[in-house]
């Protein structure tokens, strides 16, 4: 794996079956399942995740990766790799799985509240995921917001830096997902909206968003609890 393809996935490639084995254990998958995996990477998790599912789709947006997963990887019955973003694309899978480059986490969640998989499992920076469930409401901010309507999020174990490929500076943490709700784009698009206005009351937020109403005179996003949030941003037209 050369540096520079590295830089360019801004990813650290996970090679401990140990952690490969906790993941696909967390994501509870049935022989029922479809399987959708973001970011094939060097492929550690494939053969798992395809040996436990119905199906598996694994997508990989470097090029030479994906090529490299087609030789190493295109034998196998169950197994459709596929090159692109998987955040941007739409899935009616049972499961999603992955290790996520720590960069596209916020953009991840924000994906995953719109997709409809029942559960799910990932690794994902370890302070990314304190950011999601700090211990005050005063300091969420909306992604833990839009993670917390979404799923039922449970930290399953944590991950050593030597786990990966080049080791990162950070340690990790597998997540177990449980889908709560579905969650639409312009409703996710709100949430951050009134967070970029955290600091006004609600009623001084909403009317910067076109909102105009007399029931949240002193109220603050802080004095909210997530679902109270969401309910607002639904009626966010944006």
């Amino acid at each position: 794996m050369t540096k520079n393809r590295r830089v360019y996935t801004g990813q650290h490639f996970l090679f401990s079956a140990d952690a490969v084995n906790r993941v696909v254990s967390a994501a509870q998958i049935t022989p029922a399942d479809a399987v959708f995996e973001a970011g094939t990477g060097t492929g550690a998790l494939v053969r798992p995740l395809c040996k436990h599912a119905s199906h598996v789709t694994s997508i990989e947006r470097d090029e030479n990766l994906y090529r490299d997963a087609l030789a190493n990887f295109g034998d196998i019955q169950n197994l459709e790799l596929v090159c692109g973003d998987a955040f941007a694309m739409e899935t009616d899978c049972d499961v999603f799985v992955s290790s996520l480059p720590y960069s596209q986490s916020r953009r991840a969640f924000e994906w995953m509240a719109q997709q409809a998989f029942g559960r799910g499992a990932l690794i994902v920076q370890k302070e990314f995921a304190e950011k999601l469930s700090p211990p005050r409401r005063k300091d969420r901010r909306a992604i833990s917001v839009i993670a917390h309507a979404a799923f039922d999020i449970t930290h399953v174990s944590h991950v050593s830096r030597q786990s990966f490929s080049p080791p990162p500076h950070v340690d990790s943490v597998i997540l177990a997902l449980r889908r709560r709700k579905t969650i639409g784009a312009s409703t996710v698009r709100a949430i951050n909206s009134l967070f970029s206005y955290r600091r006004k009351t609600l009623q001084g937020a909403l009317h910067r968003l076109g909102v105009h109403t007399g029931s949240y005179d002193t109220e603050r996003l802080e004095g909210l609890d997530g679902d109270e949030i969401v309910r607002i941003a639904e009626t966010i037209r944006s």
